[in-house]
């Protein structure tokens, strides 16, 4: 299609801003419209614009954002909140929860002329309302307690997201929580386990696994002495000392820690592994007897997790 100056300006500017385009007056409208239509370009919300190439870029957390942004600007009343909310603050969180949905503060209920992606979560009269990297959203308590409504598993890095960051203590949310109506057993099930010491989503969802099949309570972030760097010494992910003098390790990989032996540049892949030799020897030289690596699909079978820790002799408590 033949290239508009005025929608190849307004993308560009978009772009630079983080951000989709608006259809500013009706003619670029009407403009950005014809290129959805020819596949151009994307509308992942009424009157919101992004490159077809440039919105496959992104993340599906940056997509959110670069909504977000946009809406902000289109409707300036909203607040941001749930999901959305916990999107701008910065929390970690799975990006399996993300499917397009926006989510607002609204003293109402839905509304028939809402769009499909809108998702209205009702809050109380006299909410506090932020300014956070110039988006009105949520206080991070008020977040977090919306986010209680998504599985267990899902929203624990959210919280411990948000206790790492210093955004909000338990007593912010327990304060917060008894004043307002909301689902206080799944709230105070997640003050219970978050912990802010889990450094990012991918422990927190694997922690909460290893705590449903009733496993004992591991360490975070355990040190252990570095004889080749004293200043720096080896963090683990979780950390079980037994009376009996076992120290077990586990390790989750979230992602592949080796780029493929296939690669050319295969000196890397050499140095990571001899790292990872070298680190796993002087950790049992420390007294460390057993390590156990986790990868996502360890994690997300309960039957696999199970049984690796069970074999790794990690004591079950319930």
């Amino acid at each position: 299609m033949k290239e508009h100056k005025g929608v190849s300006a307004l993308l560009q500017t978009a772009e630079r801003e983080q951000r989709c385009a608006i259809g500013e007056n009706e003619a670029l409208y009407r403009a950005l419209q014809r290129r959805v239509r020819s596949g151009e370009l994307i509308s992942p919300y009424p009157n919101v614009f992004a490159s077809a190439s440039y919105w496959t870029s992104l993340t599906v957390e940056e997509q959110s954002l670069h909504t977000i942004r946009a809406l902000s600007k289109l409707h300036p009343k909203w607040v941001f909140a749930g999901l959305s909310a916990a999107c701008i603050y910065g929390y970690h969180h799975s990006f399996s929860l993300h499917d397009g949905t926006i989510h607002i503060a609204s003293s109402r209920g839905s509304n028939k002329n809402d769009h499909a992606h809108l998702n209205r979560i009702y809050v109380h009269n006299g909410m506090r309302v932020f300014l956070y990297r110039n988006l009105p959203v949520t206080s991070p308590a008020q977040t977090l307690i919306d986010c209680a409504r998504l599985p267990f598993d899902k929203a624990l890095a959210i919280y411990d997201s948000a206790l790492r960051f210093g955004h909000a203590t338990i007593l912010d949310v327990e304060t917060l929580m008894v004043q307002i109506n909301c689902d206080e057993i799944a709230v105070k099930k997640l003050l219970q386990y978050a912990n802010p010491l889990r450094e990012n989503g991918g422990e927190s969802w694997a922690y909460a696994n290893i705590s449903k099949l009733g496993f004992a309570e591991p360490l975070f972030q355990e040190t252990f002495d570095n004889p080749d760097n004293p200043s720096m010494p080896y963090r683990v992910d979780f950390c079980w000392k037994l009376a009996d003098g076992r120290i077990i390790v586990a390790e989750y990989d979230g992602v592949a820690k080796y780029i493929d032996t296939s690669n050319p540049n295969r000196a890397n892949v050499k140095m990571k592994l001899e790292y990872e030799r070298r680190r796993e020897r002087h950790l049992k030289e420390r007294g460390v007897t057993t390590i156990v690596h986790m990868f996502y699909e360890t994690v997300a079978d309960s039957h696999t997790l199970d049984a690796t820790l069970m074999d790794a002799g990690v004591p079950k408590i319930r």
